[in-house]
């Protein structure tokens, strides 16, 4: 089972304009896979009659006259493409269900991306990329990936990719085409300042760290970052609370911001790192209403320190959990802005083509009983970025002058002061 996929969340999201713009023809083109299953049903290869409602059959004999309207009167005969038609005829339909960004329909190169993004490793130069001010800027380079070896740096905006500009690409975009083969090559054209500079890089198997900590400088309060709930999420804050702890912290700041989510049992298992033996984690409520408390195993022991979790807007699925949990449970303050609000368990539905839904079978509830799905969980302490912020990250504050990261990071700030709080 898996909560939420970073790599795919953002293809996904950077194509929804797309997918608005082809409902339309998404609900004509559902046809083909309806009418097919028509088909089947009529000659005995389906389901049995138990299995189709009258109401389904009804509504499969109205999409069966849409195509056939379609594929003998429709003016440009060269544009049915059966795939492009089946494909957008799912999507169309998954988008109906409102459980927007979450459910959603992989084709099968996707299906490969979404596994590869939650096992913790991908192929790939190294480089984190997000959207600031309609540019796409490297967050940070992966620590000894061939981006940080080149010398590609936290801040550079990148403008073309093997010579093609994609400067108003969006990020998806632009990740699509760093992305490729294991040991082939790409040119990544950054701008640096007023400068444009040209990396020549290898593509390399990378290991994902979805975690990396620093002291907030001058001070014991260390700031732990978790950027995704991939495979081994847990062990690697595990061990940077280890390290932090042997380097004099005795607060931490949990920054789950922009953190998409990922596999449910790696939120469990981080949960766990602050919660005691059968605290509840979360409350998973399936299709029939039934509802299930999941508790923290005999195994967990919860760390002593004062914790305060810190949230945005893209903190989504597996984060929730979390932050929920430890709020719940009254462990630790959350800091900062109302998350996405997503709040579905995900199970992926292989189809025969190699493609797959990845769709929404429960719903998560807080320990409380708090719905995440479209309210998602909201701040004990509310904290905005200041005009010209960006939320930073371990690696860019760890050579800071004392004060100025907790200036430049306002609900950095704020989190700080929570940690300390008597």
């Amino acid at each position: 089972m898996t909560g939420y996929n970073p790599f795919v969340w953002k293809d996904t999201t950077g194509k929804l304009d797309r997918r608005r713009a082809t409902i339309l023809r998404g609900l004509v083109l559902l046809v083909v896979v309806l009418s097919l299953m028509l088909g089947s049903y009529a000659y005995g290869r389906s389901q049995s009659p138990a299995g189709i409602s009258e109401e389904d059959r009804e509504s499969l004999a109205l999409y069966a006259e849409a195509l056939e309207a379609v594929k003998d009167d429709y003016v440009d005969q060269g544009a049915v493409d059966p795939e492009k038609q089946t494909y957008a005829a799912i999507e169309g339909m998954l988008e109906s269900l409102g459980d927007e960004g979450h459910t959603r329909f992989l084709a099968p190169e996707e299906v490969e991306r979404n596994q590869e993004g939650l096992s913790g490793k991908y192929v790939g130069v190294g480089v984190r990329l997000e959207d600031r001010d309609e540019r796409i800027v490297v967050t940070a380079p992966v620590d000894g990936s061939p981006a940080d070896e080149a010398g590609i740096q936290t801040g550079d905006v990148v403008v073309a990719v093997d010579g093609e500009n994609v400067e108003g690409q969006d990020v998806a975009q632009i990740a699509e085409k760093v992305r490729g083969p294991e040991g082939s090559r790409v040119a990544l054209t950054v701008r640096r300042g007023e400068e444009e500079r040209e990396f020549d890089l290898r593509r390399e198997e990378l290991e994902l760290q979805a975690a990396s900590w620093a002291l907030v400088p001058g001070t014991d309060v260390a700031h732990l970052r978790l950027s995704s709930f991939s495979t081994g999420a847990a062990d690697q804050l595990k061990a940077a609370i280890a390290e932090a702890r042997e380097a004099g912290a005795t607060g931490f700041i949990l920054d789950l911001r922009d953190n998409p989510g990922g596999r449910v049992e790696e939120a469990k298992a981080v949960a766990e790192i602050f919660l005691d033996p059968e605290d509840v984690v979360y409350v998973r409520k399936d299709a029939s209403g039934r509802e299930e408390e999941v508790r923290a195993s005999d195994e967990a022991e919860a760390i002593s320190s004062p914790v305060a979790t810190l949230v945005n807007g893209g903190t989504a699925s597996s984060a929730e959990i979390v932050a929920g949990a430890l709020r719940d449970n009254e462990r630790a303050k959350v800091v900062g802005e109302t998350t996405f609000g997503t709040g579905t368990v995900l199970a992926e539905q292989p189809l025969s083509d190699g493609s797959a839904i990845l769709l929404g079978i429960a719903e998560w509830l807080t320990p409380n009983g708090d719905f995440i799905r479209d309210t998602g969980i909201e701040p004990d302490v509310e904290a905005r970025l200041e005009r010209g912020q960006e939320p930073l990250v371990p690696e860019a504050i760890q050579d800071l002058p004392q004060g100025e990261a907790l200036d430049r990071d306002a609900q950095l700030r704020r989190a700080f002061e929570v940690v300390r709080e008597p």
